[in-house]
């Protein structure tokens, strides 16, 4: 039996031990390879480095295109404040002064300058403008208020080119305690109307639509609450203010006073168009009150895009003013589309010669358009260049595409249309436009926009050009944001 034991175990010993040991020839080492076989011998391909995107985030990036967007999103890791009560000055979306998280303020800044062209007959118009120019801060207190102060230098946007009689845009105070019911006190955006609410240097073309400029409200003093449900798939604004914004106002025209809005946006197919983009809905209402306190009338007005010539008069107006809109507004990849109906009837109630009731005063508009971004990147808004300009890129090359009507008549009516502002049945009057672009993202603090737009006023006698023809203008924009 031990005999037996003794080569077991020695087996096992022999078979533990390494090949090398086992068998002398086994450790030897292989020949060099010889010099013709290190010639023929591919050498391993370097791997390219991909592009690497910014990961800095633009002065005009936020949670969405909306600059009534409720509970902003949390900021990146990298920009999250240091608890304590240290001081530090920073720049990485904007210049910055912070005092550890109890007090912030960014310094901000828009600047957007134009070379204008279009039909011959309109010795008016500056071939060259700083259309708009704007600085102010932003930041917060304590976390839970937030604060905004905006001025404007030299704003052309309405007006026939004049600087609007108030340069403040955004003065308000934001208060956040409750997430999903915060409150907006100051001056800011009516909620009412998709393209208008897309921010000033968000836009994919130079000038906003017809009905966003002359029908949906713009900037007011009021108070708002607004918040989100759902991961941002439901959300909502909901306010009273003094006026009905500064788009129905000129210094001809009085427009409305107190004004209720609301406005609620959703992503109700998010779970059912996976792989297709985000799909979201939005639809918005106003009341406003209208008085005929002016000698003037008192109604919404009609202009062209670029040459903001007058195609539809205002009319005496006096009741409610009451205003609806929906908005549909299509991401995916590199594409988007947007689409957007409006409609405001304004009540006009002892308007007529006799001191009579008359036929409302009615005003529609809409617009399609879409965008693709021919250098693939995400479609964003403000687009972000997946190689910036002189830093391993070009920048992000978009082409963007609009059709938009804007129309004015009455709802009714049994007289012969006319002009004249008590008439009982407006003579109809209405501009189509459309625009073609391509937008130049460099980096993300400049963009070139290149815009031509064709128009046609429905009425020839209030047409710019002879004969009621179609006309173009051409617009080129240079945009800077700090």
């Amino acid at each position: 039996m031990l005999p037996l034991l003794t080569c077991l175990v020695a087996a096992l010993t022999l078979g533990s031990q390494p090949a090398s040991a086992a068998d002398p020839q086994a450790g030897a080492q292989p020949e060099a390879k010889t010099e013709k076989a290190k010639k023929n011998e591919k050498k391993p391909k370097k791997e390219k480095k991909a592009k690497k995107k910014s990961d800095k985030p633009a002065p005009d990036e936020g949670p969405t295109a909306t600059d009534t967007d409720a509970a902003p999103a949390p900021a990146p890791a990298d920009q999250l404040e240091p608890d304590g009560k240290g001081t530090r000055v920073t720049w990485k979306q904007h210049p910055s002064f912070r005092i550890g998280s109890v007090f912030r303020i960014d310094l901000e800044a828009k600047f957007q300058e134009d070379l204008r062209d279009t039909y011959v007959g309109e010795p008016d118009l500056p071939r060259t403008q700083l259309h708009r120019n704007r600085i102010g801060v932003q930041g917060h207190l304590f976390k839970q208020i937030e604060y905004e102060v905006e001025r404007e230098l030299t704003e052309k946007e309405l007006d026939a080119g004049k600087t609007p009689k108030s340069p403040w845009k955004d003065v308000n105070v934001n208060l956040t305690f409750v997430r999903n019911a915060q409150v907006k006190i100051g001056k800011f955006k009516i909620p009412f109307g998709l393209d208008q609410l897309t921010g000033v240097t968000h836009n994919d073309f130079v000038y906003r639509s017809l009905g966003a400029n002359y029908l949906a409200p713009a900037r007011d003093i009021g108070l708002m609450v607004h918040g989100s449900f759902l991961k941002h798939g439901l959300q909502y604004w909901s306010g009273v203010f003094r006026h009905d914004g500064d788009n129905a106002r000129s210094s001809k025209i009085q427009g409305g006073d107190e004004t209720f809005a609301g406005r609620v946006t959703g992503t109700p197919f998010r779970s059912l168009t996976r792989g297709l983009g985000e799909i979201e809905l939005g639809t918005a209402v106003t009341v406003s009150k209208l008085s005929d306190d002016s000698f003037r009338p008192n109604g919404l007005r009609g202009r062209t895009i670029m040459t903001q010539h007058v195609f539809y008069e205002p009319v005496y107006v006096k009741g409610e003013r009451r205003r609806w809109e929906a908005d549909v507004d299509w991401t995916v990849g590199p594409a988007s589309a947007r689409a957007e109906y409006t409609w405001v009837s304004d009540d006009r109630r002892q308007q007529g010669i006799g001191d009579n009731d008359l036929q409302n005063a009615r005003a529609r508009s809409w617009y399609v358009s879409g965008t693709w971004l021919l250098t693939g990147e995400a479609k964003t808004r403000p687009v972000k260049a997946g190689g910036e300009f002189l830093q391993g890129g070009w920048g992000a090359l978009e082409l963007a595409a609009r059709y938009e009507r804007l129309s004015f008549d009455s709802a009714g009516g049994t007289d012969v249309p006319f002009r004249n502002p008590r008439a009982e049945t407006i003579l109809p009057a209405g501009d189509r436009a459309l625009t073609l672009g391509a937008n130049w993202t460099l980096n993300r603090f400049v963009k070139v926009q290149v815009n031509g737009v064709r128009e046609q006023v429905e009425d020839n006698e209030r047409n710019p050009v002879p004969n009621g023809a179609a006309f173009w203008s051409r617009v080129i924009r240079l945009q800077f944001v700090l």
